[in-house]
């Protein structure tokens, strides 16, 4: 787990049109083993049983969860991973120095646990360190020394995708190319996943886009409304520094909130015990916060891994988890994500635009403020180039608002976000009703 400070807060400023239109000339190109064309989507521990950091993870847990993600339907809309955390607290094995799982977690050891993940259909990802430690406490071994061990280890098992760390002593950019090619030379295809390091501060993500398919943009997120700012803001200006076979991702998505304190007892090591059998949630944030986190998440086509209990789905979890479009918006690898830029030319409103590969928009409206307010879009700020009318559809409510010209505003609660999805008048499926507000 990033056990990380936030980064510092980016300067806020407008992405021009012009600044825009170099990015949809730009798209990053980054390494391509097969893997990451489009940004993942599934489920992840961290913060799904106890309070975000307890990270206990269990054979039982993890099979749950997978047959949860079948028969939901989640599946089928494309949330296909299972990916453990720094929860597994292995020790190495005193002859071989291969990682070992934590028997009392997983008695039977790791491989027929993902042999279960894959009989489902799905892909399996686990956690290491590039240190000699992991980030959780510290009493997990990292992979530093053992690069090329734990990448046979991993291949060994099964494993589909590494996330990997910077704790403990020892880590360093040369460890995370090791790893990469290490991860290469087993000739198994892997996702490799950073999750922190220099590059967070360098132009263009640095060398991350060199050697992984994806990468952390910023710090841990946390249940509650500051830090759904804190990691969108982290890739504001940055949408060209993405694409297929490489994301920058946002941590894993909060919606209905993280597990209780009440479902973990004892010290948060490897000693602790946590009831992972009955799923409950305590949100951090309100359901128009989670509209807004995940509003942006899709927008800035984020990877969408799940944070939270997918066994005990809450009203919002399902509206935002399970609409089909919001999906289509964040899995169009071939549109450069979304980013910032005025709403209207003068203004001081901003939107989160992303021009996709039909030709509509998806338009995220965030009221960051404390009060309802009117916010508005504008599409000749937002480079609309199908003429001065548009079809309005409010992504979340699944519900068309109709034909609007030029402007279009609407009354937008406290801390929640409208998504539109805007298409050409006239175009199948488009509005045809001009409509003055949209909630």
């Amino acid at each position: 787990r990033c056990s990380c400070s936030p980064s510092a807060s980016h300067a806020l400023y407008r992405l021009t049109m012009a600044a825009l239109a170099a990015a949809l000339a730009t798209a990053v190109s980054a390494y391509n083993n097969g893997m990451g064309e489009r940004p993942p989507m599934g489920w992840q521990t961290w913060c799904s049983v106890g309070e975000c950091g307890e990270d206990h993870c269990f054979d039982g847990q993890i099979r749950a969860m997978a047959d949860t993600l079948v028969l939901s339907g989640m599946k089928d809309l494309g949330y296909d991973w299972v990916v453990l955390d720094d929860c597994w607290h292995p020790t190495r094995d005193n002859a071989t120095a291969e990682l070992v799982p934590y028997p009392r977690f997983f008695p039977d050891g790791m491989k027929p646990v993902i042999d279960y993940v894959h009989s489902l259909g799905l892909k399996f990802g686990l956690y290491t360190s590039v240190g000699d430690r992991t980030c959780h406490g510290g009493w997990s071994p990292g992979s530093f020394g053992h690069y090329e061990r734990d990448a046979r280890t991993f291949a060994a098992w099964g494993v589909d995708y590494v996330k990997i760390d910077y704790c403990g002593s020892h880590d360093s950019v040369e460890g995370h190319r090791n790893m990469s090619r290490a991860l290469n030379a087993t000739g198994r295809p892997m996702s490799y996943m950073l999750c922190r390091g220099p590059y967070q501060q360098q132009d263009h993500w640095g060398y991350a886009p060199g050697i992984a398919q994806g990468w952390r943009a910023t710090g841990d997120h946390h249940d509650n409304f500051a830090s759904v700012r804190q990691q969108v803001e982290a890739v504001r200006g940055k949408a060209s520094w993405s694409g297929p076979f490489g994301w920058a991702y946002l941590d894993m998505m909060m919606t209905g909130g993280q597990g209780c304190k009440d479902q973990c007892v004892g010290p948060e090591s490897d000693q602790g015990h946590c009831n992972w059998t009955k799923p409950e949630h305590c949100p951090g944030m309100s359901e128009e916060e989670y509209r807004t986190e995940a509003s942006l998440y899709v927008v800035v086509s984020s990877p969408l891994m799940v944070g939270t209990d997918i066994r005990l789905m809450t009203p919002i979890m399902k509206e935002l988890l399970l609409n089909k479009e919001a999906i289509a918006i964040n899995q169009d690898y071939k549109a450069v994500p979304g980013d910032a830029m005025p709403s209207c030319h003068g203004s001081s409103q901003e939107a989160w635009v992303r021009r996709l590969s039909n030709g509509d928009s998806a338009v995220a409206l965030t009221n960051w403020g404390n009060h309802t307010a009117s916010l508005a879009v504008c599409l000749d700020a937002i480079g609309w180039t199908h003429g001065e009318t548009a079809g309005a559809r409010n992504v979340w409510a699944r519900q068309s608002l109709g034909t609007f010209s030029r402007r279009f505003e609407a009354k937008v609660r406290a801390h929640d976000t409208l998504l539109l999805l805007l298409s050409r008048t006239g175009a199948a499926g488009s509005p045809e009703n001009k409509v003055a507000v949209a909630m």
